[in-house]
C-alpha cells in the first residue's frame, strides 16, 4: 500500500478537532484565517481552534465568515487568563458559540509539574505560578467545577479534560456523566504529560468519557521526549476507533502546517496497521458527533 497516497485521499471530509493558531502569546505558524483557507482548500469539513489564553469562539466566527462559511469552531481553556475555574467565563463562551470547554491546560497544577516536557512552554511558564486544582482539600470536586459541569450539560457542548492529572480526570468524568454531560473528551491521554495507561483509558471510558483524543503533536520534536506512533496505535487498537478522535494539536512554528500534520498522522496510523475505515471514523464521524454537525 502507498500509505502517503492513501492518507492524501482520506484528508477530504476530515475534521481537525485541535489546532493552535495566531494571534497568540506563543509563536504560531498560521493565523485563524490562513488556517481556515488551507483546510477549505484541502477539502476538509471543519476545524476547531484552541487557545491556552482566550476563548476562540469569536475568532472562529470571523474566520468562517472570511472563508465564505467554511465551518470553524471555537473553544475555551480554563486557565488564569480567563479567570481559571470561572463559571461566568464558561457562560459567555457558550453564548459566543464555543463548542468545547477545556479544563485547565497550561495552568493545571499537574501540567506545571510536567512543563519541562514541552520546551517552548517551559521557557515561558517559569515563575512560581500556583497551579489550578480541580479537587479541594478533602479530595472532592470544587463547587466551581460542578457549576461549570452544569453549564456544559445545559448547553450540550463538549467537556474536555485539558492537561489535568489522571487522578483529577476520573472523578471529573464520573461527575460530568452523572450530571448530564453527554460529550466528554479525554485530551491526548497518551501524551508524555498525561501518560495514561491502557487500563486508565478503559476505566475513564467506563466512567462516561465519550472519546479519547489522540494527537500527532505528541510524536513530534515539539515534545522533549516524543512518543512513538505505535503508542497511539496500540491505544486505538485496545479501546476501539468508536471511542477515538485523531487530531493534530498542531500550529506550532516548528511543526508542519495543520493540514499536512493531519495527513502525516493518517499516514503514520496506516503504517501501524490502523484501517482506512477506522481512520475515517476517527477523523470524520467522531469529531462531527462531538461538534454536533
Amino acid at each position: 500500500m502507498d500509505y502517503r497516497t492513501t492518507a492524501q485521499q482520506l484528508l477530504p471530509g476530515s475534521i481537525d478537532y485541535h489546532i493552535h493558531s495566531g494571534p497568540d502569546v506563543f509563536p504560531r505558524l498560521l493565523n485563524d484565517v490562513e488556517l481556515a483557507q488551507q483546510a477549505k482548500a484541502a477539502g476538509m469539513r471543519a476545524i476547531l481552534l484552541k487557545s491556552h489564553t482566550e476563548c476562540t469562539a469569536a475568532r472562529a466566527a470571523i474566520a468562517s465568515y472570511v472563508t465564505d462559511g467554511f465551518p470553524v469552531f471555537g473553544a475555551i481553556a480554563l486557565n488564569y487568563s480567563v479567570g481559571g475555574l470561572n463559571p461566568e467565563a464558561v457562560r459567555n463562551a457558550v453564548r459566543m458559540g464555543a463548542k468545547q470547554v477545556y479544563m485547565p491546560t497550561i495552568h493545571a497544577a499537574h501540567y506545571l509539574k510536567e512543563v519541562d516536557s514541552v520546551p517552548m512552554f517551559a521557557a515561558l511558564l517559569k515563575g512560581g505560578i500556583e497551579g489550578l486544582h480541580l479537587l479541594d482539600s478533602s479530595g472532592a470536586l470544587k463547587d466551581s467545577v460542578l457549576k461549570i459541569i452544569d453549564i456544559i450539560a445545559e448547553a450540550d457542548i463538549v467537556l474536555a479534560t485539558g492537561h489535568i492529572s489522571v487522578e483529577e480526570a476520573m472523578p471529573l468524568v464520573e461527575a460530568a456523566h452523572r450530571r448530564g454531560v453527554k460529550k466528554i473528551v479525554v485530551t491526548h491521554p497518551t501524551s508524555p504529560m498525561e501518560a495514561y495507561s491502557i487500563e486508565d483509558m478503559k476505566q475513564i471510558l467506563s466512567l462516561g468519557a465519550s472519546m479519547l483524543e489522540h494527537v500527532v503533536n505528541d510524536t513530534t520534536h515539539q515534545m522533549k521526549k516524543p512518543i512513538a506512533p505505535s503508542v497511539i496505535a496500540d491505544a486505538i487498537k485496545a479501546t476501539g476507533a468508536e471511542h477515538t478522535i485523531m487530531s493534530t494539536d498542531s500550529g506550532q512554528v516548528i511543526n508542519p502546517a495543520p493540514v499536512k500534520s493531519l495527513e502525516n498522522f493518517m499516514c503514520l496510523m496506516l503504517e501501524e496497521g490502523i484501517g482506512e475505515e477506522e481512520i475515517k471514523r476517527m477523523t470524520r464521524d467522531n469529531p462531527a458527533k462531538m461538534l454536533g454537525i
